[in-house]
Parts: C-alpha cells; sequence; structure tokens
C-alpha cells in the first residue's frame, strides 16, 4: 500500500502516522484487514481545521503555562482568571460570568476563586440588587500580580503567537476568532 508524503509542515491530524500499521503488512494485529474507506473531504476539512486549532492552543497554553509559572509563580489558569478580573469593566464581575469567559462549570470557578481568595488575589461580595449574584473582584496585591505576570507573559505570546504571523495574518486570524466566538 502506497503512503502519501507528508509535508513535514502539517499536522498529526493531517495524515497517518508514518509509522502506522498498513492492512498490507497484516497490522498489528496479524491478519490483513480490509483498508478503510476514506472520510468525505468535507469531513476531512473540517475535522483538519478542528484539530489544527486544538493543537496550536494545546502547544501554546503548555508554553504559557510554564512560563507563568516559572517567572510568577501562577498557575496558567489563575492568571486567565485574573487578567479577566483586571479587564473588566469596574474591575469586577460576577461569579457566572467569570465561569464562562474562562470555561469553568460554577464548581470549577467556585474552587478557582477560592483559590484566588486565599492567596489574598481576590475578594467577593454580595450584590445588593439580587442575591443570587456574586461579584468577585482583584485586591491589590492581585491588581499588582497580574501586572507583574502580564509583562512576561507578553514575551511569550510575542514569541509563539505573534511573531510567526504577518500583521495580515493577525488581523485576519482576530477577525476569524470573532465571528466563530459569536457565531
Amino acid at each position: 500500500m502506497a503512503t502519501e508524503a507528508v509535508d513535514p509542515g502539517r499536522s498529526v491530524v493531517d495524515a497517518p502516522a508514518p509509522d502506522a500499521p498498513r492492512a498490507a503488512d497484516g497490522g498489528a494485529h496479524g491478519g490483513a484487514a480490509p483498508p478503510l474507506p476514506p472520510l468525505d473531504p468535507a469531513d476531512e476539512y473540517a475535522i483538519t481545521l478542528m484539530g489544527l486549532l486544538v493543537e496550536v492552543h494545546a502547544r501554546i497554553t503548555r508554553v504559557l503555562g510554564a512560563q507563568m509559572e516559572e517567572a510568577c509563580g501562577l498557575p496558567l489558569s489563575w492568571y486567565d482568571a485574573m487578567i479577566r478580573l483586571r479587564r473588566s469593566p469596574g474591575g469586577f464581575t460576577t461569579m457566572t460570568r467569570l465561569a464562562a469567559e474562562v470555561s469553568l462549570t460554577s464548581g470549577g470557578i467556585t474552587r478557582l476563586v477560592d483559590r484566588l481568595v486565599e492567596s489574598g488575589y481576590a475578594e467577593r461580595s454580595n450584590c445588593p440588587t439580587d442575591r443570587r449574584s456574586v461579584y468577585v473582584r482583584l485586591t491589590p496585591a492581585g491588581v499588582a500580580k497580574v501586572d507583574e505576570a502580564t509583562a512576561s507573559h507578553r514575551a511569550v505570546l510575542e514569541q509563539h503567537l505573534l511573531e510567526p504571523l504577518s500583521d495580515g495574518e493577525r488581523g485576519a486570524l482576530e477577525s476569524a476568532l470573532r465571528k466563530l466566538r459569536s457565531a
């Protein structure tokens, strides 16, 4: 069975692994298996785009997480919540909104905010007009910590997200991501 040459820039979602067992050589289970029919090209394209997005996110997240821990001692998930609070109008938001912005469940955001509060980086307060809503805001120590972390975070973002792209590609990426977020 002939295999397609894989371009070095292609992702693992683009093609089978070079050492994947082939039907002609008996495969990993000894018996010859009939070849699988190819996926529909439209399915291949959608799956490849999603795979690329996931792979890029995973790679950049690993690099950013390691850098954040080393430079500032903050887990990346803490930074993500803290920078969203720092950028919120008035410097605070509801727990529900913060959970949606950082893609956590209500239990997950409660545990994350508990850790931020215990560390002295955030505080909770009840909404005066709706007892069901709880606000969270950064403390002065939290603002100082997120500002410190942002300085080193930006250097890694520059290297791994911005520098590989031209100005036009950055603009197109931003536009596409905003469109997808709103879809």
